[in-house]
């Protein structure tokens, strides 16, 4: 009778720890949600997320402590009103843990929305970039392992100003929310450093066709010292391509970049012409680092072809959902506590190909900013780093000063004033007059 009943409390604290020992066996499976445009005019972005997802869960054999992960994937196909469809689909009928993605603009906010509404799944943002998803609409369940389009571009405008010496510049961009928040970081990056005034210049989304726009900035070559293009994809091919054909590379010493010009696929189109290209992102392709080369060579055997900031965004999505994961034992049927835990992650240099970066409280990233510049390295065009500002905030050099920040009006096509002396006498408005004081006494930002 002792002996049984020994037999039975071992059998029983076998199992009991065998459940310990595999705590993620609180579920059979991990699933995953990834959502974003797979088909379409905007498949590189959806898919680039898709691609870094699959990459990092090849590393880890698609388990985690034993268990099988599987993947969902659903097509916006860059319409919000399938998103929203997709996305309760993901919920309901899928019942993932986490959902990954979107990776557009209008769909971030979009989806931030729905994420308020659904609190119980947690979401980590692809590739979008709207600023108000982690500031004025941020919400618990909703972490972007990304960036914001002003926060990867405030220290370019200061660069432009106080680097290369320009007073005056052009913005060419597209006309929509991404671009605006693009031209108003750099705005504040120049124009409180030194510049004097930043035109903007906007044309319809799949404009092709920029005569009337080259005329113009003939016409301005005299007053301006360097022309930024703020579009993406076919639009800027075309752009630097008429910009050649009307000899405006023989009049400007400069073009410029918004964030998305000069990235990997887009260099494959540009080809030559798009050497010496600076612009400004939290990820570099010619970052030497040993985590970069890994992902950029394992990336590249498994595609066919080196990957761009697009796939590194579903790359560390997937390495800052293992990390929290670890924290939790795996108990990622408990959103809430799965949601802290994403919260909390902090990825090293050596963990991630675009170097260190954690989460301020808003859940969106504390990293390098690198400006680039577009070179040849062996025959391949790529971006070097020309200088890296280290643990930039979404909120810049407001990093202290948040609130003021988030309690100014949100970026338009025309907001904030390009203009020095309308610029400074808005932001006295919101950051007080000591701060501009402050900026005129040390010409610009103390680095």
């Amino acid at each position: 009778m002792f002996k049984k009943k020994i037999a039975w409390l071992f059998a029983v604290s076998f199992i009991f720890n065998l459940g310990i020992i595999n705590s993620a066996t609180a579920v059979s499976e991990i699933r995953i949600g990834h959502i974003g445009p797979t088909t379409g005019w905007a498949t590189i972005f959806g898919e680039g997320v898709l691609n870094g997802i699959n990459l990092a869960l090849e590393e880890y054999n698609y388990e985690f402590n034993g268990v099988p992960i599987k993947v969902f994937s659903e097509d916006t196909k860059a319409d919000v009103e399938v998103m929203r469809t997709k996305l309760d689909s993901l919920k309901n009928r899928d019942k993932v843990h986490l959902i990954i993605g979107p990776s557009l603009g209008h769909e971030g906010m979009a989806a931030v929305d729905w994420g308020a509404r659904n609190p119980e799944v947690p979401m980590l943002i692809g590739y979008s970039a709207p600023e108000d998803i982690t500031m004025r609409n941020a919400t618990f369940s909703v972490i972007r392992p990304g960036w914001t389009g002003a926060q990867v571009i405030f220290n370019f405008g200061q660069f432009c100003a106080k680097d290369l010496g320009y007073k005056k510049v052009i913005i060419v961009g597209q006309d929509y929310s991404y671009p605006w928040d693009q031209a108003a970081g750099f705005i504040r990056g120049f124009l409180e450093n030194g510049g004097e005034k930043v035109e903007r210049i906007w044309h319809p989304v799949e404009a092709v066709d920029f005569s009337s726009i080259m005329a113009k900035l003939m016409g301005m070559a005299k007053e301006y010292d360097a022309v930024l293009n703020n579009s993406g994809g076919a639009q800027v091919v075309a752009f630097f391509k008429q910009w050649k054909q009307f000899g405006l590379d023989k009049i400007y010493p400069q073009i410029l970049g918004q964030a998305n010009v000069p990235i990997v696929p887009m260099l494959t189109e540009l080809g030559d012409s798009a050497l010496g290209v600076y612009s400004s992102l939290h990820y570099y392709d010619g970052n030497p680092s040993e985590a970069n080369q890994k992902f950029r060579e394992s990336f590249n055997k498994k595609y066919g072809h080196y990957p761009d900031v697009i796939s590194v965004q579903g790359y560390d999505a997937v390495h800052v959902a293992f990390k929290a994961m670890k924290a939790i034992d795996g108990q990622v049927d408990d959103p809430q506590k799965f949601i802290t835990a994403l919260r909390q992650v902090k990825m090293s240099a050596d963990e991630s190909p675009r170097g260190p970066f954690y989460f301020d409280k808003y859940a969106n990233p504390v990293q390098n900013i690198y400006i680039k510049k577009v070179v040849k390295k062996d025959g391949r065009l790529m971006n070097e780093a020309v200088k890296t500002y280290q643990n930039v905030s979404q909120f810049g050099p407001y990093a202290d000063m948040a609130d003021k920040y988030m309690a100014a009006p949100a970026t338009t096509r025309d907001y904030p004033p390009g203009d020095k002396a309308s610029y400074f006498k808005e932001i006295e408005k919101y950051f007080g007059k000591d701060y501009v004081e402050k900026l005129e006494k040390n010409k610009g930002w103390v680095d």
